[in-house]
């Protein structure tokens, strides 16, 4: 009587079953391949694109992205607060320098100047009463000086007459003695009134030029305040372009809120975003250049700072001033690609960007001889946005497949028809 198989034995077997086809369909697979590789498949040279190899200064790069940005853009700010008037342009039109643009409410500011006038014409009329007091006082106190010098010469006169009628006696030494003093009295009264002229004069000319240091205060202001009632009415900084204005009429302003911003178009800066990974490869003043409508810009990196975005940082990039086409060219708020410069390579073997190549190091690519693709292995180096560098596996003016190549890229060769 047949008894069941063990069910690890039958396990057993079936896996040992597995693991020879899966031996036997890999050895194929193989075969396969080494064969196929082998053979030689042929193409028509419609289906790609080649490009030979040539020789230049090869710049390597940072790839960058930028915007064109006008080289001065002037804010006007409202000196004072205030309303809107009347707004008679409209962003984005070209504007003159000194053209109208706005008119703010001059009310506030009218008052506040015809405050200051008034405080001025009291101080006008201040300075000129202190002088008329002055003028009195120091006439009557003349007036009195006067009078004493006349006492004086009366005392002086009776004091001599006294002196000689002492000397026969005909006087008292009291009488003498009483004459002497009010000479002496007089004299000290005309000393002293001289000196109340004096005193008097330099205080009230002390007071006059206090007031007239307040009044030069009050012109300051009111020149001041000249100047802001100019400012309401909102003029062009420079020939440009309206970029934006404050365009609400009747609205509020406050003191130092933008009104207006005027770009100056005569000439342009680009503006760099590129990625914080790349900051220790970034200096002033490193070179960069950009491609536009097949011109060439060139300029050198002003300012490097953090961008408003986490993990951006931005570039200034000024534009060489060699390079006045510029401002006809560019236009404001144009996209560019730009080339951070890194470094440059003189006399090196380049060969066109392309999907053939991944990357740098060791790389299979196709070089053609006599309308036949041979697969050949070269050593990529440094590379930018155009061109890669071979150091080792090719020659001057070889040409390759710069098309992709990964439909074909397990073969060895290919006809080219």
């Amino acid at each position: 009587m047949d008894k069941p198989l063990d069910p690890k034995y039958l396990k057993q077997r079936r896996m040992s079953n597995l693991l020879k086809i899966t031996a036997v369909a890999s050895a194929l697979a193989l075969i396969f391949f080494t064969i196929s590789g082998s053979f030689t498949r042929t193409l028509n040279s419609s289906e790609i694109r080649t490009s030979k190899v040539i020789q230049g200064s090869l710049k390597s790069t940072l790839p960058a992205s930028g915007t064109v940005v006008p080289l001065v853009e002037e804010t006007i700010a409202s000196n004072l607060d205030t309303q809107i008037g009347q707004v008679l342009v409209s962003a984005g039109q070209s504007v003159q320098k000194g053209e109208l643009l706005m008119q703010l409410d001059t009310t506030s500011i009218r008052l506040e100047l015809d405050n200051v006038d008034e405080e001025i014409a009291l101080k006008l009329n201040q300075i000129e009463t202190q002088k008329l007091n002055l003028a009195r006082n120091i006439n009557e106190l003349k007036g009195r000086l006067e009078l004493l010098e006349v006492d004086l010469d009366s005392h002086k006169t009776r004091h001599a007459r006294l002196t000689q009628l002492s000397e026969s006696g005909s006087t008292s030494k009291h009488d003498l003695k009483e004459s002497a003093l009010s000479v002496k009295r007089t004299k000290i009264e005309i000393r002293q009134l001289k000196q109340s002229i004096e005193d008097q004069r330099a205080s009230t000319l002390a007071e006059i030029e206090g007031l007239k240091l307040q009044k030069s205060i009050l012109d300051k202001s009111r020149k001041e305040k000249q100047r802001i009632l100019h400012s309401t009415q909102v003029l062009a900084p420079s020939d440009g372009l309206l970029v934006w204005i404050k365009k609400e009429e009747g609205a509020a302003v406050k003191n130092g809120e933008s009104l207006a911003r005027v770009a100056d178009t005569s000439g342009y800066k680009i503006e760099v975003s590129i990625s914080d990974f790349y900051a220790n490869q970034l200096w002033q003043g490193m070179p960069a250049e950009f491609k536009y409508d097949e011109d060439i810009f060139s300029g050198t990196i002003d300012s490097i700072y953090t961008g408003d975005e986490q993990g951006i940082l931005k570039l200034t990039m000024m534009l060489n001033e060699t390079q006045d086409s510029s401002h006809s060219v560019l236009r404001q708020k144009q996209r560019v690609e730009v080339d951070l410069i890194t470094g440059e390579i003189k006399d090196a073997l380049l060969i066109e960007k392309g999907p053939y190549i991944s990357g740098a190091g060791e790389q299979d690519i196709f070089v053609i001889e006599n309308n036949t693709a041979i697969k050949t292995k070269v050593n990529i180096g440094s590379s930018n946005r155009h061109f890669y560098q071979v150091t080792q596996g090719l020659t001057l003016a070889d040409e390759i497949i710069v098309s992709d190549t990964s439909a074909i890229a397990q073969l060895k060769q290919i006809s080219i028809n």
